[in-house]
């Protein structure tokens, strides 16, 4: 078995939003136990992207350092960190003293819509600050990501379009259960033939440009469909082979849906921990009934076997091949 290229890495569960979607904010967090930027020399070398999400990154007052030792022990890995937004000068602070790094700011619709599904007044005018201040100091991979619930639909495409406006790049989702991260959250999935044609609009919007990363995006988006369906996945899921996300306290486990613990760091190397309960993990991966469909999940099977993925964006982008979705 080749090194995990991927890895969500929960840096805390400390969280100042209130989200509709997610039980994190509802844990006490448990400080103490949090993993110090030196424990993240654990990483293994072999990763490309590193996501570092919580809770909320930049609660933690060395997140800098934290992204510091990331960078040194994984250097070809592009390191992304999805923020809430809500503490524009405090993320501004950090991200000026961590290059190159990219930064996703969850923004679920525009206004009062984005509060509600936050859970906190004046959230949306918070992140949008923290574009501001971002821009201004010449943050270039910046972007809003997007997370569509069963409540809020046609508001991510009010966010795709307001990263128009602002020159910013697009990311979607959709709401997730799990029992190690976001707690059960399956009334909060979007299920309806207006969230499918959502989707399907924002789908064929990425492939009109000539970018194949939108293409690649556009891709996602369609897999994206299937989920909200409740269909199988239209790739194998790779999750503990290519894939790991690692808790604030040193916990491995194949995803962040998954709740089968591969090992903690504290008892040796990513490929050491996952040699000793590859049976168990394994089955649990390949038995596995949730299908999810995540960036951090899908990204992995498409970089590792692109051939797919390239044949359906070369024919959904030459002959509008399999862009017409039905409910």
């Amino acid at each position: 078995m080749s090194g995990p290229i991927d890895c969500v890495v929960a840096v805390t569960y400390r969280c100042n939003s209130r989200c509709v979607m997610c039980d994190i904010w509802k844990s006490d967090g448990d400080r103490e136990r949090e993993l110090t930027p030196e424990d993240y020399r654990w990483l293994p070398t072999s990763l490309r992207s590193i996501n570092v999400s919580g809770g909320e990154p930049f609660l933690r007052d060395d997140i800098v350092d934290v992204v510091r030792v990331m960078r040194e022990r994984c250097p070809k890995a592009r390191i992304v960190i999805s923020t809430n937004g809500l503490q524009p000068e405090r993320i501004e602070q950090a991200v000026s003293q961590m290059p190159e790094v990219a930064i996703r700011i969850s923004v679920d619709g525009i206004g009062e819509a984005h509060d509600a599904v936050r859970g906190v007044p004046g959230a949306y005018d918070r992140a949008m600050e923290t574009v501001k201040r971002l821009q201004a100091i010449g943050v270039s991979d910046l972007g809003l990501a997007a997370t569509a619930t069963d409540s809020n639909v046609g508001d991510v495409t009010r966010v795709r379009e307001k990263t128009k406006e602002l020159g910013l790049k697009f990311s979607v989702t959709a709401a997730h259960s799990s029992p190690i991260f976001f707690g059960e959250h399956s009334v909060e999935r979007p299920h309806t033939a207006e969230s499918v044609r959502e989707m399907a609009d924002i789908m064929r919007d990425l492939l009109r440009g000539w970018r194949p990363l939108e293409w690649a995006k556009a891709y996602y988006v369609r897999g994206l469909i299937e989920y909200i369906r409740g269909r199988p996945r239209r790739l194998p899921c790779r999750a503990a082979t290519d894939f790991f996300f690692l808790d604030p306290w040193g916990d491995v486990y194949p995803c962040n849906v998954g709740g089968t613990l591969i090992g903690n760091i504290r008892e040796g190397s990513f490929a050491a921990i996952r040699r000793r309960t590859w049976k168990k993990v394994s089955e649990a991966v390949d038995t596995c009934e949730v299908q999810c469909w995540m960036v951090c999940t899908v990204g992995p099977p498409m970089r590792r076997r692109p051939l797919r993925p390239m044949l359906w964006m070369l024919g959904a982008k030459l002959f509008g091949l399999d862009t017409r979705v039905d409910r």
